[in-house]
């Protein structure tokens, strides 16, 4: 089932005819009361705050944890079979069940890993706080169980956890003969085979799952994997223990350190990357013929810039307000493609050279995939043509096969068909306002067969000369704060909003007002949504 647009937006895009423009109504995955897919929850669904689906890291968070955690550089999750996510890597969704081939490369990396560990000194350091070999008896193993354990599962383990492993100790040393040293690295290897390891899990003190605050350590972790895709550090790790994550203003200070952490890069790379389509730059195809300036010092150029620009929003103090017209940073290896730039220039994301790649073939510019883009990732409209067209491709409808030049040309072919019209006069008018430059971003005022290009266009009855004149329109849309809100909100909790977080959502955007996504941040992790644990449906 949609969701009825009129009672959510109501923008000059949303109310064409013939283009399914739908806002998507799916719950909690994996919680007993959530609806399933296509079920609508109802608008008097009692939705509870919180609920993080149980589910295993992502192939980036456990590459980074064992990192943060072993001091390795091995990143054996880059051989494990892909989630097939939709939307984000960390949809719980598609992190909720374990495979046989995903099981296995956990048990093949354990190896590695411990292997690895222990293969110097410096990373030995790291878990062998106190000598295994001297003295009697398992005292110093406990504590490094103690440690390490604490650290690997992200929470203190239990004392019959602590008795289990350090039994297990005592075994590889008399039964399987093992040093003391390698009877550690053996349960260190056990350690990153369990699933308190390499799963996402909240149990809290209560096993009926009652509305309350997260524990302290819960709270560590969902802030560490929002902002650092890896396990707390010890900093966090302190804070949970004293309880300071129960207060507003801690967590505050703790994003604020967090985000001026380095570790803080993984954010831009899992969260902007994947909302904005950054990540996806490196793996992006330019025929080189048509243009022979790119390569991958180019390509690389382009990420950097545009982590530079998001970096703005976030630990700089440029307001989200300005996203859209906010100064390019400054990239030498880029200028070329600013050379032919107008007097005034060129500013805000859309004339970005990554935006404009990525939303581009290889040949030639698509305002079609530019226009989607703009309004899936920045205005949280999910697009579909409607059921059982079939759109023929931009070249075919032009009746040719060869490189397109003039693509407005194009585009009026395929507006010529009902079937195609309902998308396209609400899409071309935002596409092809950045005509203006290729598909490598790139200003230019004619296309290769010397035609001029024309920008112009019309949209909510305003008429506007290029991308310049569309910009204070899209502006206007309320949406453009509040998709920011349901991005981050996605992220952070690892599944869709529903029923009743859109009332939380809403609260969230008003609050922060398009101000940074620093503040953005500090709105999400200080709702009860991010604080509290969900109620088991039929708990007293």
């Amino acid at each position: 089932m949609m969701c009825r647009l009129d009672r959510v937006f109501a923008s000059p895009w949303l109310a064409a005819g013939g283009c399914l423009l739908s806002i998507s109504c799916t719950g909690i995955l994996g919680a007993d009361d959530a609806p399933g897919p296509g079920q609508d929850p109802g608008d008097d669904a009692v939705v509870a705050p919180g609920g993080m689906p149980l589910h295993h890291m992502t192939a980036s968070e456990y590459n980074n944890t064992v990192a943060h955690l072993l001091g390795t550089r091995l990143r054996p999750a880059d051989g494990f079979p892909a989630s097939g996510a939709k939307g984000f890597d960390a949809n719980a969704s598609a992190l909720s069940s374990l495979s046989q081939v995903l099981v296995q490369g956990y048990y093949d990396a354990a190896k590695s890993l411990a292997a690895d560990a222990f293969s110097n000194e410096a990373q030995r350091a790291q878990i062998l706080v106190c000598d295994p070999a001297e003295g009697a008896g398992d005292g110093c193993a406990r504590e490094i169980i103690e440690r390490f354990g604490l650290r690997a599962f992200r929470r203190p383990l239990e004392a019959a956890e602590v008795d289990r492993y350090a039994a297990q100790y005592d075994d590889a040393r008399t039964t399987l003969e093992m040093s003391p040293v390698e009877a550690v690295q053996h349960v260190v290897r056990t350690l990153l085979t369990s699933p308190n390891f390499f799963l996402r899990i909240e149990v809290g003190p209560d096993s009926k799952r009652s509305p309350g605050a997260l524990g302290g350590h819960e709270i560590a972790s969902r802030l560490s994997y929002l902002l650092w895709s890896s396990l707390p550090d010890e900093e966090l790790f302190e804070a949970a223990e004293g309880d300071a994550l129960a207060t507003e203003d801690e967590l505050r200070e703790q994003v604020d350190r967090m985000l001026a952490d380095p570790k803080s890069a993984a954010f831009f790379q899992n969260f902007f990357g994947q909302w904005l389509g950054t990540r996806t730059l490196p793996s992006h195809s330019v025929d080189t013929a048509l243009f022979p300036g790119w390569n991958d010092e180019m390509k690389g150029a382009m990420i950097d810039q545009a982590n530079a620009y998001f970096t703005g929003f976030t630990t700089g103090e440029r307001p989200w307000s300005e996203f859209l017209t906010a100064p390019h940073p400054e990239s030498p290896l880029l200028a070329p493609l600013y050379a032919n730039d107008p007097e005034a220039g060129r500013a805000g994301f859309l004339t970005l050279p990554a935006f404009l790649t990525l939303s581009s073939r290889a040949d030639r510019t698509s305002p079609t995939s530019r226009a989607k883009t703009i309004l899936a990732q920045l205005y949280c409209a999910e697009l579909a043509p409607p059921a059982g067209v079939d759109i023929p491709e931009l070249e075919a409808a032009g009746g040719d096969t060869g490189t397109v030049d003039n693509v407005r040309e194009k585009l009026e072919k395929h507006r010529e068909s009902p079937d195609c019209a309902g998308c396209h006069n609400v899409l071309d008018p935002i596409g092809l306002s950045l005509e203006n430059f290729d598909a490598i971003g790139a200003y230019r005022t004619a296309y290769p067969n010397g035609d001029a290009v024309d920008a112009t266009g019309e949209y909510g009855g305003a008429a506007f000369q290029d991308i310049s004149g569309l910009i204070p329109e899209l502006q206007k849309d309320p949406q453009l704060g509040i998709c920011p809100s349901e991005q981050l909100f996605t992220y952070a909790l690892r599944r869709r909003p529903f029923g009743g977080d859109r009332d939380a959502l809403e609260a969230i955007a008003a609050r922060w007002e398009k101000g940074t996504i620093a503040d953005l941040v500090k709105q999400v992790v200080t709702s009860e949504a991010f604080r509290l644990r969900p109620a088991k449906v039929g708990a007293k």
